[in-house]
């Protein structure tokens, strides 16, 4: 919807900004898109995250589109919420690494982003999804599994 204070959403509110360009990969201007799909951090986090689960995916360009194909076939409803959970810990987990980097001077690190993102989403499963019993470890090692026994 635009609302995400990125640099190119601040710009077209009338916020100065010395620049509108990605603060994490300095290439390009900073939108949702940009920021949470096309920006080489983001990239590789999603890439990290297709390698742990197993899951062979095509990426979109389209935020939207991203999400609602980030999706398990043959898993129910309750199952698919939870992987859409994963999903909202990597957009969180990257934009707190980008406000890291604008504000603390921090550096990109796309391993760090995705390992948030693992440790995000087994928090929420383990305090909200019910017969959620998989420990840290056996999320880490295969999260499909931890996924599919949720109820």
């Amino acid at each position: 919807m635009g609302r995400m204070p990125t640099r190119v959403s601040l710009g077209r509110r009338g916020v100065v900004l010395s620049t509108l360009v990605c603060p994490m990969c300095q290439t390009k201007e900073e939108s949702c898109q940009h920021l949470f799909l096309e920006c080489k951090t983001a990239i590789h986090v999603w890439a990290l995250c297709f390698r742990w689960s197993g899951i062979v995916f095509v990426q979109h360009n389209d935020i939207m589109a991203h999400f609602v194909s980030f999706h398990l076939m043959q898993s129910s409803k309750v199952q698919n919420e939870v992987w859409k959970g994963v999903w909202v810990a990597i957009v969180w987990c990257l934009w707190e690494q980008r406000n890291q980097v604008v504000f603390n001077q921090g550096v990109a690190d796309a391993e760090e982003v995705f390992h948030n993102a693992q440790l995000k989403s087994w928090l929420w499963l383990k305090n909200k999804a019910q017969h959620f019993n998989c420990s840290f470890a056996e999320w880490m090692m295969n999260p499909l599994v931890c996924i599919t026994s949720c109820k």
